[in-house]
């Protein structure tokens, strides 16, 4: 026997249609949330996690900004020397500890770095963080790279034992963490980096 068309229209409409239970059972699963305490575990793990992480984090950060600023000491030597050979003239790196952030002057300026280095990585490092130090003598603060490219007289490095002469500073955090340096140790201008207790100890 044959459905009638009426029947069977009638069947599918109805199997179509949401059931009441189905409408209130999704009503019950939007309504679902945090409560009040899982919020304040959430909250205190998250804080137990950043107190372990913010001192090895700002040890990093400290460590990353003495590279940063080592590194443009060391550069700016070898650029001096580097523009004396080119030109054939003597160049003066000055030293300005007085000043926050240190800052480095060529005499004459140098034709592809300017006459100052401002040492605070691009505006990136604040002042009060990082602390220069070096041993060319007061009160002219600075080294001559001659024509060749080398150096007309080093310092005296008194932290050594015996005593050498050589041309070191020193960059360091200011609360004396992380310690890098750019040392001149031949008169023919030979360079070198080093980091912590490689580095000469100056006052």
């Amino acid at each position: 026997m044959k459905t009638p068309p009426i029947l069977l229209k009638l069947l599918h409409n109805s199997a179509a249609k949401p059931s009441h239970n189905f409408n209130k059972t999704a009503s019950r699963k939007d309504d679902g949330g945090f409560t009040l305490l899982e919020v304040l575990v959430i909250a205190l793990i998250i804080g137990i996690f950043s107190s372990i992480a913010a001192p090895s984090w700002q040890g990093f950060i400290n460590r990353q900004r003495v590279r940063t600023v080592n590194d443009r000491v060391f550069q700016s030597l070898r650029l001096a020397q580097s523009e004396a050979k080119r030109t054939k003239r003597d160049i003066t790196v000055t030293f300005d500890t007085t000043v926050d952030p240190p800052k480095i002057t060529f005499t004459p300026p140098l034709a592809t770095g300017g006459s100052t280095q401002t040492l605070d990585g691009g505006g990136e490092i604040p002042p009060g963080t990082i602390a220069l130090r070096h041993n060319a003598p007061a009160p002219a603060n600075s080294i001559v790279f001659d024509y060749l490219g080398n150096v007309n007289e080093l310092p005296l490095d008194t932290s050594a034992n015996p005593n050498v002469r050589r041309f070191v500073a020193t960059v360091s955090t200011v609360n004396g963490g992380a310690k890098q340096c750019a040392i001149v140790e031949t008169i023919i201008g030979g360079m070198r980096t080093a980091e912590g207790n490689d580095c000469p100890t100056l006052p």
